[in-house]
């Protein structure tokens, strides 16, 4: 502990408030917004899949209505993240899980209190100190006693005021990379519309005339062993092996039940599941039906009514133009080569991120450790 420090328990600093068991039949389009685990990310709330309960209720709900500026920390699962709860988020309340912090000594400041709940130490000490094999949960009366490092008052400030300018220069940082990934991916985006757009001497049809459509199937035996055949979900991810394939490399599959409008182009051999259309090129370049397939607002064409789907019949029939295979190609070879250059830019992006967090964590650290 520094020289002048002392540590106090965050039950004497606070009051840490538990959340109420909103009843998810009783969700509505708007009213009172609803702050779940799925806001809380580490730093920072998130309008994630905003539910809201009944204004009705917004006096029943008195002691779980939230606050501008209250401090806000999962429970369960990701246990310790912490973020500020921004107005716009408001009128809010806290759901159960969700620990609400809010200042009842002028012995702390807020701004303080939010960086140092923030370090790694700090989350580390909470996933320690929590229980559960599937998810962990952390209980508010361990977090009431635990205690904090607390320098004087003016300490406090000069440390916000050093951490405020320096995490400002990282998030620009941040910010300029996100921009420049942003930006690629508008020009990826006009380029494949402009690459598609008919011109003359192409040809009108419907996907059929280019493409067949091989139905997945839901793999009985999954193997573990890596470098037989993988088995692609409709979201592109693998879910396993399989020891036999059912599509050739070049197929796109395209998810068509619960995930649609995210075709992805598979270049190995593969089992997909029953949840999954193979597309495979007939007398047409691959990559290319690749992107015309990728250009499509699937969504548009969802036939389900509980969950979102897609038919064969309605696949098949959609409109396309489509110039000479050798021109398929060239146009393919130049949506390659800026797909390519986004795909750097997202490397750069993950690792400038990475980066900023680290060197944010290592700053807190200095401080606090």
């Amino acid at each position: 502990m520094k020289e002048g420090w002392k540590y106090m328990p965050l039950g004497k600093l606070c009051d840490i408030l538990n959340g109420f068991a909103f009843k998810s039949t009783e969700y509505v389009s708007s009213g009172i917004r609803v702050i779940r685990i799925t806001n809380v990310q580490k730093g920072f709330i998130i309008d994630n899949q905003p539910k809201f309960y009944p204004n009705k209720y917004y006096s029943t709900l008195k002691n779980f209505i939230l606050h501008e500026g209250d401090l806000l920390m999962s429970l369960t699962g990701n246990v310790g993240r912490v973020g500020i709860l921004p107005k716009e988020m408001l009128p809010a309340a806290l759901n159960q899980r969700v620990a609400c912090l809010r200042l009842k000594s002028d012995i702390i400041t807020k701004k303080y209190l939010y960086y140092i709940l923030n370090s790694n130490y700090f989350e580390k000490l909470c996933i320690k100190n929590s229980t559960g094999v599937a998810q962990l949960n952390m209980s508010t009366v361990w977090l009431s006693n635990t205690t904090i490092p607390l320098p004087s008052l003016s300490e406090q400030e000069r440390i916000v005021a050093f951490l405020d300018a320096e995490f400002e220069k990282i998030d620009q940082l941040k910010a300029n990379a996100a921009a420049q990934l942003q930006a690629a991916k508008d020009l990826s985006q006009a380029a494949l519309k402009e690459m598609l757009t008919p011109k003359e001497g192409w040809k009108s049809g419907v996907l059929g005339d280019i493409a067949t459509i091989l139905h997945g199937k839901n793999q009985k035996e999954v193997i573990s062993e890596q470098g037989k055949y993988p088995i692609y979900g409709s979201g592109g991810n693998i879910m396993g092996y399989a020891s036999e394939y059912l599509c050739d490399e070049g197929t796109t599959i395209l998810g068509r039940k619960g995930t649609i409008n995210n075709p992805i182009f598979i270049n190995e051999k593969f089992w997909n599941v029953d949840t999954a259309f193979g597309i495979i090129a007939k007398g047409a370049d691959k990559k290319f039906l690749y992107y015309r397939i990728k250009h499509e607002n699937w969504q548009e064409r969802n036939t389900g009514t509980t969950l979102p789907s897609l038919t064969q019949s309605v696949v098949l029939s959609v409109p396309i133009w489509y110039p000479s295979i050798d021109e398929q190609k060239v146009i393919a070879d130049k949506l390659d080569e800026i797909s390519e250059k986004v795909k750097a830019l997202q490397s750069n992006y993950d690792q400038t991120l990475t980066l900023c967090n680290d060197l944010k964590q290592a700053l807190l650290k200095s401080i606090f450790a």
